[in-house]
Order: C-alpha cells, then structure tokens, then sequence
C-alpha cells in the first residue's frame, strides 16, 4: 500500500496517522486513555459481553488502561516529550 500524500499548509507532504508510528502511538494511547476515563466514570458503559464489537474493543483498552496505568502513564509521558522537543 501506498500512503496518500496530501499538502500540508506550507507545502511539504503530509501523511495520515496510520502510516505515521508515533502518530499511531499517540492516537492508541488516547483511546486507551479516554475509554478508561469513561469506565470510571460509568462502570457498566461498557460491558465484556457486548455485541457490539466496537464497545468489546472499548472494553479491553479500558482494562489495559486500569491494569497498566504506571506503563500508559509513563508511556504518555515519553510521547509528550517527544511530541513538544524532538518533533
């Protein structure tokens, strides 16, 4: 596959955040974020039988966020880093 280039504002290409690793890392390491953020607040929002395989989805990363919340902490720490002084 070929990534779709598109230009940017200034004109350089640009390339989506699936072909982009620290763009995906960053994007992965939101939605785990954010769906253990939900599941704290609602416990039942979502649930592990679900139908719904997005809301099964959203149920694993919430459980990844609980069990390795020192690992996802520090993880999004190192990609602020890099995001505001390498990149």
């Amino acid at each position: 596959l070929v990534p779709r280039r598109g230009r940017g504002p200034c004109g350089p290409p640009t390339m989506s955040a699936l072909f982009d690793v620290p763009s995906l890392l960053v994007v992965l390491l939101l939605f785990i974020c954010t769906t253990t953020y939900l599941r704290s607040l609602r416990k039942n929002l979502f649930e592990r039988e679900s139908k719904n395989s997005f809301l099964r989805l959203c149920w694993k990363a919430s459980r990844v966020g609980e069990r390795l919340s020192p690992w996802v902490g520090g993880l999004c720490m190192v990609m602020a880093v890099h995001l505001i002084f390498i990149k």
